[in-house]
């Protein structure tokens, strides 16, 4: 039971040094050029962040089928991509690790999400964007720069959210 109680409260503490260190991670990566890439979905699509450059703004999550803060947030992903998914390129990006292509969707059929996904398997898209936990959310601009980034879905990635579908 002491055991469960302390990694309990390692996680409560390894979230909320990862919130208080939230504010310079945003500032040291906002306005930094995203990284290309290109990857195929896990229903087959391909997906190149090039085509999106000077047309469309792109959210990527990036998460994992074992993160239960991920799974909590997964419905509000799919609203965001059911409300503005014409405006806004909505992409998960599922880290690969300890995880697989069956998790996933056996996870997205059971809750029902339609969210393309791309399985980064090897981890590369997770190591250019320098994701080192899950929930990780990244805002692309229509410029191809990181105009947001957060550890958990925030008030502030609605309203850029909002903001970019308006225009």
């Amino acid at each position: 039971m002491k055991t469960s109680v302390l990694i309990h409260k390692g996680w409560q503490a390894m979230v909320m040094a990862m919130a208080l260190s939230l504010p310079a991670v945003q500032a040291a990566e906002t306005a930094k050029t995203a990284p290309l890439f290109t990857a195929t979905t896990v229903s087959g699509q391909e997906f190149k962040l090039a085509d999106y450059l000077g047309n469309q703004p792109v959210y990527l999550k990036f998460w994992a089928t074992w993160c239960s803060f991920c799974k909590a947030e997964m419905p509000h992903l799919n609203t965001i991509k059911d409300e503005f998914g014409d405006e806004i390129k909505v992409i998960s990006v599922n880290v690969g690790f300890n995880d697989s292509v069956a998790n996933v969707q056996q996870f997205f059929h059971q809750e029902g999400y339609d969210i393309p996904t791309i399985f980064d398997a090897n981890g590369e898209i997770t190591q250019k964007y320098q994701v080192v936990g899950t929930p990780h959310h990244i805002l692309i601009d229509k410029d191809g720069k990181i105009a947001y980034r957060t550890f958990l879905a925030t008030d502030q990635l609605d309203q850029i959210i909002e903001q970019w579908a308006q225009h």
